[in-house]
C-alpha cells in the first residue's frame, strides 16, 4: 500500500479516487497549503495535484509543482485536470515540473467521472518510484563503501610509505615490518567490496520501507570493517 496525495477541492471527484484507489492510502487535500504541509512528510509516495482550485488563485496547483520541484524534486506526480490542455501547456507542465502523467477528469457524469486512468497513473508512478528509491539506496551504499574504501587506501598507502623510510634509513635489507598489517588492511577492502555487493542485492528484494534500514546496515558494517583495521 503507497500513501497517495490528493490535492483536489472537488469533493465528488476526490471520493471517486479514493474509491478506485482502494488499495493505497489516498490523503486528500483541498487547498494548497495544506498540500505543502503533507509535502513535509517523507512517507508520502506520489503526488496528484489539480491545477485549478476553485476557491485560490487561477492555476494554483503550479505552487504545489513548484514546491515539490524544489524540495522533493524526486517525488512521482501527475496532473489532474477538467480541461485538456493545449499542447505547448502540456508539454511546458511534463517538462519543466517534472509530470509522469497528465488525467482528464472527463464530465461528471461519465461513468467512472474520468478515474479509471488514475489507476494505471498511479501505478506507473509507484513503479518509477519503486525503482527510483531502489536506485537511490543503491547509489547510497556505494557512497559509504567509496568513503570506506579511500580510507582504507589511505591507510595503506601511509604503511607503504613508513616501510620505505624504514628501509632507506636503515641502509640495509631488512624484514617489512609493515607487510602484514598492509595485507591485512587489502583483505578488509576486499571484504568490503563483498558486504557492498550484498546490501546491494538486498536494496532490490526488500520491501521500500525497509530500504533505509539496508543502507544503515551496511554504513554499520562499513564502520565495524574500519574499526577492525
Amino acid at each position: 500500500m503507497a500513501i497517495v496525495l490528493l490535492l483536489e477541492d472537488n469533493l465528488k471527484f476526490a471520493r471517486a479516487v479514493q474509491r478506485v484507489l482502494r488499495g493505497h492510502e489516498v490523503r486528500h487535500v483541498t487547498r494548497v497549503d495544506a498540500a505543502i504541509d503533507e509535502l513535509q512528510h517523507p512517507e508520502v509516495d506520489c503526488a496528484l495535484i489539480d491545477l485549478n482550485l476553485t476557491d485560490e488563485d487561477d492555476y494554483s496547483g503550479y505552487e504545489v509543482l513548484s514546491y515539490i520541484l524544489r524540495n522533493r524534486p524526486d517525488l512521482p506526480r501527475a496532473v489532474v485536470t477538467g480541461s485538456r490542455l493545449k499542447g505547448a501547456i502540456a508539454k511546458n507542465i511534463l517538462l519543466r515540473y517534472g509530470v509522469g502523467d497528465i488525467v482528464i477528469k472527463g464530465d461528471v457524469d461519465r461513468e467512472g467521472y474520468g478515474t479509471t486512468d488514475l489507476i494505471d497513473t498511479v501505478s506507473d508512478l509507484l513503479a518509477g518510484s519503486d525503482r527510483q528509491r531502489r536506485e537511490m539506496a543503491r547509489n547510497e551504499v556505494t557512497s559509504i563503501s567509496l568513503a570506506a574504501q579511500t580510507e582504507l587506501r589511505r591507510r595503506i598507502n601511509g604503511l607503504q610509505q613508513l616501510s620505505e623510510q624504514l628501509r632507506s634509513g636503515s641502509g640495509t635489507k631488512r624484514r617489512d615490518p609493515t607487510a602484514n598489517s598492509r595485507t591485512a588492511l587489502t583483505r578488509r577492502a576486499e571484504k568490503l567490496i563483498e558486504l557492498e555487493a550484498a546490501a546491494k542485492a538486498r536494496c532490490d528484494v526488500v520491501t521500500l520501507g525497509e530500504l533505509a534500514h539496508e543502507v544503515e546496515l551496511f554504513e554499520a558494517e562499513s564502520a565495524r570493517v574500519l574499526d577492525d583495521s
